[in-house]
């Protein structure tokens, strides 16, 4: 009996050991700096809003975040180098609808959603279209029937493959519109042939706009519209593409992800963090800034939206013959 009683202990005080164990390793992530990687380069809005979230994170962790820029290939090399990474929490890198929906359809990236551990959403910017300030299209409707009466327009965005390419790529299928894509590498070559006017309209993140208008509300573009649920604060003059008669949503988002099998503590201390800081009044003044709208999902919502995301633009890439 006392044998029986002794071996019931000992298998009691394990039972804590290892429960205490657990929880300290909950509580102690993390214990060394965070690599987080940006899979374009410097300037562009990935990166600014990794360096903008940094030390708000860092604050809420207790370990530095160093940044690793890793540009190519429209944001695959740096995360099919992240899927690669030890799945321990101390490596994560910012992904966005374009990189972690559109590219695993389009080409050969080297990763899929599934080679990552999703964390946390972070923001959304709408989608939105732009002419000259000198075309002659003064609304979306304008542009619309342009491109329905037959005339051959011309656009360009980000990349192919990009947020805004995949933003008026779905508008004009959705629509059963034909205007005729001019690639460009980055959202400012873009913007640079639509003020020379090499092509007719441009597609962008709603983020890219406002910079551009003065303080008296001059500009040398014309935003016919943005793809928000309602009239973004930023730009209130700007309808919606519902109100213009396209019922048509379309938000880039951001978000943290890891390797496959980043453990969940790290997951739920990081989600935490990512939260804490986009409900932080002070924060928001920063995201303000910089035209970003606050747009946390915890880590299971964020991996719905991915797939949300791309059950809504395969077909699209099918038919532009962009899917692999």
């Amino acid at each position: 009996m006392k044998m029986r009683n002794f071996l019931k202990g000992a298998a009691a005080c394990a039972a804590l050991v290892v429960l205490g164990t657990s929880m300290s390793a909950a509580q102690d992530f993390p214990k060394k700096p965070i690599q987080l990687v940006v899979p374009f380069g410097q300037g562009g809005a990935t990166d600014q809003l990794a360096r903008m979230f940094a030390p708000a994170l860092e604050e809420r962790l207790g370990q530095p975040i160093v940044i690793v820029n890793q540009p190519g290939a429209g944001g695959a090399v740096g995360l099919a180098n992240l899927a690669l990474a030890r799945p321990d929490g101390y490596t994560i890198g910012v992904g966005s609808d374009s990189t972690l929906a559109a590219r695993p359809i389009m080409d050969s990236s080297g990763y899929t959603p599934d080679s990552f551990t999703t964390i946390a959403r972070m923001v959304s910017i709408p989608s939105g279209v732009a002419v000259a300030a000198s075309s002659d299209y003064k609304t979306l409707g304008d542009l619309v029937e342009a491109m329905k009466s037959g005339n051959d327009l011309t656009w360009s965005g980000s990349g192919i493959g990009s947020g805004p390419h995949l933003a008026m790529a779905v508008f004009l299928a959705q629509n059963d519109l034909k205007a005729t894509y001019v690639n460009s590498n980055s959202g400012q070559e873009a913007m640079v042939k639509l003020l020379s006017g090499e092509v007719d309209f441009y597609s962008g993140g709603g983020s890219n706009y406002p910079p551009m208008i003065d303080d008296s509300g001059k500009s040398d573009i014309r935003v016919l519209a943005l793809a928000a649920e309602k009239r973004w604060k930023y730009l209130p003059d700007v309808p919606t593409h519902t109100e213009e008669g396209f019922p048509y949503l379309r938000s880039q988002w951001f978000g943290l992800v890891g390797p496959k099998g980043v453990p969940q503590e790290a997951v739920d201390a990081i989600a935490t963090a990512v939260k804490e800081t986009l409900e932080d009044p002070a924060f928001e003044e920063r995201l303000d800034q910089f035209y970003f709208n606050p747009a946390y999902l915890g880590p299971q919502e964020m991996r719905d939206e991915i797939g949300a995301t791309q059950e809504d633009i395969r077909p699209i890439l099918v038919e532009a013959g962009l899917a692999k």
